[in-house]
């Protein structure tokens, strides 16, 4: 009974063949799945950087408040004004945006920057709230307000970075005579 013969010990090689192979493959399976465990982790962390160190603002929340002395006419009588306040990218065509560009063709001029746009029309000694979807890629928000005659020397659009939303929200933005004032900045010339 000590002896083995030629038939069973093909059979045990077989089986020693055939439980290395398994062996491999599980060895393999796990090294893969390692490897998913790994890149899980990192894009985990990744994330959570992401996270920590940029801005994370889902609802662009702007809350405009006009004083009754706005877009005066000739007469001094206060006129309602339109409100634009554009999602942007990058800030620096609508920085060097004139008046009236803005006025006549803004969705093209801003294009390449231009991700989300909306109008309001302000009353005199009135407020508007906006409440907007903010876009993932949105950097900036740009507002403007087209006064029947902006004063040269008057704040009449504004820059706003997304990061603000992190600081106060919503934004708030005065409108007075015909200038915009960012809430809690100074005003112009002070």
């Amino acid at each position: 009974m000590g002896k083995i013969n030629a038939n069973q010990q093909d059979r045990i090689q077989t089986m020693k063949r055939q439980i290395w192979n398994r062996g491999a493959v599980l060895a393999a399976m796990l090294l893969l799945a390692g490897c998913g465990v790994g890149q899980a982790v990192k894009d985990g962390t990744v994330e959570a950087a992401k996270w920590a160190f940029t801005t994370q603002v889902k609802t662009m929340n702007l809350d405009l408040a006009s004083r009754a002395s706005l877009n005066t006419s000739g007469t001094g009588q206060s006129l309602s004004t339109v409100v634009r306040v554009y999602q942007l990218k990058a800030p620096q065509t609508f920085e060097q945006l004139s008046y009236a560009q803005l006025q006549a063709n803004d969705l093209d001029s801003l294009k390449p920057d231009l991700l989300a746009s909306r109008g309001v029309v302000l009353r005199p000694d009135a407020s508007v709230s906006l409440s907007e979807p903010m876009h993932a890629d949105t950097e900036y928000v740009g507002v403007v307000a087209l006064f029947r005659s902006p004063d040269k020397d008057a704040v009449w659009k504004l820059v706003v970075p997304k990061k603000q939303w992190k600081k106060t929200d919503p934004v708030k933005i005065e409108v007075r005579g015909s200038a915009l004032q960012l809430a809690g900045s100074a005003a112009p010339g002070a």
